[in-house]
């Protein structure tokens, strides 16, 4: 499996990659919202992990752009917006899951099993 993170703290971004890499995950991580956009629209990942405060393109202006382009690209949001508004705004526009930021690592691998599940059926 496949997954892009594009979060921009890097700490936290490490963090995951270390713990997806140790379950075999391939994992691409990116700081940055254009190359984030560019990675997304033009790789083919299983997973796209996506922060929404990212410099130079947010979150949701990737979501935008890339949801029409890989509509069964599963998009997990993880970010440190808590607003209901930024939640449902995110789901409109495409995004398959917006969990809290305050998870274990074995939440997100459950949260990309849910994802790949739902999309087979």
């Amino acid at each position: 499996m496949r997954v892009l993170i594009a979060e921009d703290d890097p700490a936290l971004a490490s963090f995951v990659r270390k713990g997806l890499e140790a379950e075999h995950y391939a994992v691409d991580v990116t700081h940055d919202g254009e190359q984030a956009k560019a990675m997304a629209t033009e790789l083919d990942y299983d997973l796209f992990m996506l922060d929404l405060n990212l410099p130079r393109m947010d979150g949701v202006a990737i979501l935008r752009h890339l949801r029409p382009r890989k509509p069964s690209m599963p998009i997990l949001v993880l970010t440190s917006r808590n607003r209901v508004e930024d939640r449902v705004q995110c789901l409109d526009l495409g995004a398959n899951l917006f969990p809290i930021r305050s998870f274990r690592l074995g939440s997100v691998r459950s949260c990309e099993e849910v994802i790949c599940l739902r999309l087979r059926y």
